[in-house]
């Protein structure tokens, strides 16, 4: 079930949404909650697992610096018990990948906001941190 969420989300950003929309800022939230869910649950790497739900975390933070204060639809933080860790981290892996990708192109984009352009990048770095803390 919560591969299929993952992958779900990979699929929206596949479509090119804006990096400050609420689909990349939903599917930021569920990539953070998913890993703090793996952290609570994991037998082993389990700090490897927080690492990675802290730096998803702070470039959460970072995005949200300068936006106004919009719901986001609600997602519960995932039940992970007895799924295997492999289940969760590779479509974690893909879905982090993709929002790392969407955030650098929007750093990248020539034209942008020069303020906003250093948050997409900031949160670029913040991803990359999660993806080399995935066990």
């Amino acid at each position: 079930m919560t591969e299929d969420v993952l992958r779900a989300a990979h699929r929206v950003l596949s479509l090119g949404p804006d990096p400050d929309g609420v689909e990349a800022r939903a599917a930021l939230r569920l990539a953070c909650r998913t890993a703090d869910a793996a952290a609570d649950d994991a037998t082993t790497n389990q700090d490897r697992w927080t690492f990675a739900s802290l730096s998803i975390a702070e470039g959460i933070d970072r995005l949200a610096e300068g936006l106004p204060d919009e719901p986001l639809p609600d997602t519960d933080p995932p039940d992970l018990a007895g799924v295997a860790e492999a289940a969760v981290r590779e479509p974690l892996r893909a879905l982090l990948t993709s929002l790392s990708a969407l955030y650098a192109t929007a750093a990248d984009r020539p034209g942008g906001p020069p303020w906003r352009q250093l948050a997409w990048a900031a949160v670029t770095q913040h991803l990359d941190r999660a993806l080399r803390e995935l066990p």
